[in-house]
């Protein structure tokens, strides 16, 4: 019961994630939010999967987090360079 009651208050702040997704005045906050969504969509697979007791969602909701993971430090990485390309020659100081 407690497992659902999380996944219902991760459902809320998912969707108050989305109004600010598109709602965001930059780019920067439209990427935080988009990290936040998926870290509270594997939120809710990990709640409903302990609601449910099957395992496997447990598997996809690691996935997903790992999987923002990935992405935002991309895009973090293009926020400070302002490109993905590695740097051909590197700047003597």
């Amino acid at each position: 019961m407690i497992a659902l009651i999380v996944a219902a208050g991760a459902a809320l702040a998912l969707l108050a994630g989305l109004v600010r997704l598109f709602a965001g005045p930059t780019l920067y906050d439209r990427a935080l939010s988009a990290k936040t969504i998926a870290v509270r969509a594997a939120l809710m697979c990990a709640a409903l999967a302990v609601a449910g007791g099957r395992s496997d969602w447990i598997d996809a909701a690691i996935a997903l987090a790992l999987g923002a993971l990935v992405v935002m430090t991309a895009v973090a990485k293009a926020f400070r360079a302002r490109t993905f390309q590695a740097p051909l020659a590197r700047e003597e100081a």
